[in-house]
């Protein structure tokens, strides 16, 4: 019976927050390179390529993390599954591979279009490939950093 009111309980306030700030700071970031004077100034091409080598590198380490902690059952990840933690964990880890794949994606549309994207146009895809690093950046931090902490 105490388990299923600890189940519809939900999130903590702090698990929620943690949950959804890199949604919010990519986007408040995004907006605020979209209206920034200097937004088209940048070179993305460098920013491009090193998403590429990095995100490609940590979405294979990321599924291998993914395959290791479902297929373990030990006291630890009993624990986890105890307190309801490793389904939070486990989102996390599906926000940074989506994240991750789809930061991948995003550069190499912008690889094959970037020379058909003029002026306000490549303003926006410049904002939108932002936002979508950012985001893949932050979860993969996320992830790493909350399962460092359980971990050790």
């Amino acid at each position: 019976m105490n388990d299923k009111a600890n189940e519809n309980k939900g999130y903590s306030k702090k698990a929620l927050r943690e949950t959804f700030y890199p949604f919010i700071i990519s986007i408040l970031v995004g907006v605020g390179f979209n209206y920034s004077p200097w937004a088209l100034c940048l070179n993305f091409s460098g920013l491009i390529e090193s998403s590429l080598n990095l995100f490609g590198i940590l979405i294979g380490f990321l599924i291998t993390v993914l395959t290791i902690i479902n297929s373990i059952e030990n006291s630890f990840t009993r624990a986890l599954k105890d307190n309801g933690s490793f389904n939070l964990l486990i989102l996390y880890l599906k926000h940074a591979i989506w994240g991750s794949f789809l930061s991948i994606v995003s550069a190499i549309c912008y690889i094959f279009f970037s020379n058909w994207i003029i002026g306000e146009v490549e303003k926006y895809a410049n904002t939108m490939f932002l936002m979508i690093f950012l985001f893949a950046l932050l979860s993969s931090y996320r992830f790493i950093s909350k399962f460092l902490k359980i971990s050790l």
